[in-house]
């Protein structure tokens, strides 16, 4: 059995318990329901992660147990447009927490994170050190290799160094995986004048923003989306037989 081997959610008790004694890891989708403009749907960051997570496990050369998405995480910045459901960071740690342990107690000791919310990263990371700890292995993936395949697909200026939101690069990952929740007709640009002290203050962006886009998705395809995810999805393949390799060594 290799590749995507069992959907969670979709299983019989009898059948999770024969799948979870097979998988090398379970593939955990997260996201969050954050507004992205009016091309976009509140549930980017979930379509993205959990068609990502199928395109991952399916990818695998190992069988796995793909997970149901985790549908909220933790948002600041954009927490005031309508819309956005924000949750705790360490709310969001010690649900990653609770799910790799419960794992872990079936036998599976590696819990893979699909990630397609940016502000879920220091949750994953705080769960994965804690987890280390204990012999439990938690791998955060955040699109791997995307940054420099998005710079040679990219035609539009960014927005601000080191942000995607709702922008070319992030409208080309939904053309890509999630084309019917894109609405492309009504996608507009938006390049707001980001106060002096943003890189060194925090700032919510409706302080100095009517919309939550960053930069110009009118220039978005699924072809590009599509580059880019073949460069994620082999980083992410290729660091998961590493991590896994490492894992059975440390016991």
């Amino acid at each position: 059995m290799t590749g995507l081997s069992a959907v969670l959610q979709a299983m019989t008790q009898a059948e999770a318990e024969r799948a979870l004694r097979e998988a090398a890891l379970a593939v955990l989708p997260l996201g969050a329901v954050e507004a992205h403009g009016d091309h976009l749907p509140l549930g980017t960051d979930n379509f993205l992660a959990e068609r990502l997570a199928q395109r991952y496990a399916a990818a695998l050369p190992v069988p796995s147990v793909l997970l149901p998405l985790l549908p909220f995480g933790p948002m600041w910045s954009t927490e005031r447009f309508p819309g956005s459901l924000p949750v705790g960071r360490a709310t969001l740690t010690h649900i990653l927490l609770d799910i790799a342990r419960s794992l872990a107690r079936q036998g599976v000791r590696v819990l893979a994170v699909v990630n397609g919310h940016y502000g879920n990263r220091e949750a994953i990371t705080e769960a994965a050190r804690t987890l280390h700890d204990e012999g439990v292995h938690l791998l955060g993936f955040t699109y791997p290799g995307l940054d420099a395949e998005a710079a040679r697909v990219r035609e539009t200026p960014v927005a601000r160094a080191g942000y995607m939101h709702a922008c070319e690069i992030e409208t080309s990952l939904m053309l890509a995986l999630a084309p019917e929740h894109v609405a492309l007709a009504a996608a507009v640009a938006n390049y707001p004048a980001f106060p002096e002290s943003f890189d060194v203050l925090p700032e919510r962006w409706d302080a100095f923003s009517a919309s939550p886009v960053l930069g110009d998705p009118r220039a978005a395809s699924a072809a590009k989306g599509e580059a880019m995810l073949a460069v994620v999805l082999a980083r992410m393949v290729a660091a998961t037989s590493g991590a896994l390799a490492r894992s059975e060594a440390l016991g």
